[in-house]
């Protein structure tokens, strides 16, 4: 069961905002307000987080050493302002995860150049936790072991069965539901 609950590529992305849209097909922003610019430098458990507000480079990095997460471990790295995610949210975030086996970075948002947006009934368990709460302009550090990932499964071949999994998520903005009733 835990393959229907995957990580959504950017091409599900695009279909969740056709869905989501209010009557004049434009997504129902609940918060999009400029926020200020986040710096951190954050280690737990082998994992460093680092972003430096100068130029915007952000690294996750997971040590040969590091303690692999038996539960979801959260750490705000910067607070944001508005509207918090719930689990019916949509999100748009720009992301960067790293698998704790390979410690190579698997997807980046910050690579593309470009933040995604997905709903977060529709991700990784661990990312509907861990992201739940989050406003505008925060940025968290989500180290999920691997039940709360991809399981026994995985994601091959980037990211191997039961592999735990470090995320810095960063949110652009939060979406609302659909009210009317359309599946997510």
């Amino acid at each position: 069961m835990r393959a229907s609950r995957i990580f959504i590529p950017l091409a599900a992305a695009a279909l969740f905002l056709a869905g989501c849209s209010n009557e004049s097909g434009s997504p129902t922003a609940t918060s999009g307000d400029p926020v200020a610019e986040c710096s951190f430098d954050e280690s737990i458990d082998g994992v460093t987080a680092v972003q430096t507000g100068e130029n915007g480079s952000t690294e996750l990095t997971v040590a040969k050493d590091a303690k692999v997460p038996k539960e979801l471990v959260v750490v705000d790295l910067c607070q944001g302002v508005g509207v918090e995610a719930t689990p019916q949210s949509a999100v748009t975030a720009d992301y960067v995860g790293v698998g704790y086996k390979t410690r190579e970075v698997f997807d980046s948002s910050f690579e593309r150049g470009e933040p995604a947006t997905f709903p977060l009934s529709g991700v990784i368990p661990g990312w509907t936790e861990g992201v739940t709460g989050m406003k505008p302009g925060s940025a968290r550090l989500l180290l999920i072991p691997a039940d709360l990932a991809y399981g026994p499964t995985g994601r091959p071949p980037a990211i191997q069965e039961n592999e735990a999994l470090a995320f810095i998520v960063e949110v652009v903005q939060v979406l609302e539901a659909p009210t009317d009733g359309t599946p997510q």
